[in-house]
């Protein structure tokens, strides 16, 4: 089996970010504030024939096998798919900076955009045409989540199945993991990290964090559906 080493490959761990026993020490607490109350709906935002629309279904499915195994009745809900674009700009207000997740904890925001604003799903997975590092962006509040996707011609997405791992690590974050330095794993997030691409499927998780996610969805989950208005949260959080 042909193996390709990269480095930082996975979302933007181009980052500088601090000393991985920090990271891994603040992982559980971050994460411990996402669990979802219902099923949350997807929507793809893309161009009609986006050729990272088969990714985002092998994403999906590989975290609702994921959480089956788990004998956790969580999963990600019906995707569906909206023919647009976000604009770069829209989502270049939002991507994160050379901090991860943990540092923006506290950052607020204003309304989101008009065009993620208009989006009627929990989860928004935009498929972008821009060279920005792929990231998610969370208004905990309101259980509401942006995912962005950089453009499927900037790296790792130009590497045979770097797309569905990085659309599937960044689906982690919105269904509530954070960051390991474990190498070769799914959800690894430093810059030290030394990835190597599986030739087919996806990397794997942790046992942390399969604990964690039997934790944040127990074989007793039950959705709690919720009326509560998506628009203009108060607060967000943001990952890479």
């Amino acid at each position: 089996m042909n193996r390709r080493t990269l480095i930082c490959a996975l979302g933007s761990l181009v980052a500088v970010l601090p000393a991985s026993a920090y990271a891994q020490s603040l992982q559980s607490r971050v994460a411990s504030q996402w669990p979802w109350k219902d099923i949350p709906s997807i929507v793809v935002v893309s161009s009609e024939d986006d050729s990272r629309l088969p990714a985002v279904r092998e994403a999906v499915d590989f975290w609702n096998a994921e959480l089956s195994k788990l004998g956790s009745p969580f999963r990600l809900g019906a995707i569906r798919h909206v023919v647009e674009m976000i604009p770069a700009s829209d989502l270049y207000a939002l991507r994160p900076d050379l901090n991860p997740l943990w540092a923006k904890e506290s950052r607020r925001s204003g309304s989101p955009a008009d065009s993620i604003r208009r989006v009627n799903g929990d989860i928004i997975v935009a498929l972008s045409d821009a060279s920005l590092n792929s990231f998610a962006f969370r208004w905990p509040s309101h259980q509401k989540v942006l995912v962005a996707i950089q453009s499927s011609r900037t790296y790792p997405l130009t590497l045979p199945n770097g797309a569905a791992n990085v659309i599937a690590h960044e689906l982690g974050h919105a269904i509530g993991l954070g960051h390991n330095t474990d190498e070769g794993t799914l959800m690894c997030g430093t810059v030290w990290c030394r990835l190597v691409f599986p030739d087919e499927g996806f990397f794997p998780l942790t046992k942390q964090e399969e604990t964690r996610l039997r934790e944040m969805y127990p074989p007793s989950w039950q959705p709690k559906p919720s009326r509560t208005w998506k628009g203009d949260p108060p607060s967000a959080s943001t990952s890479g």
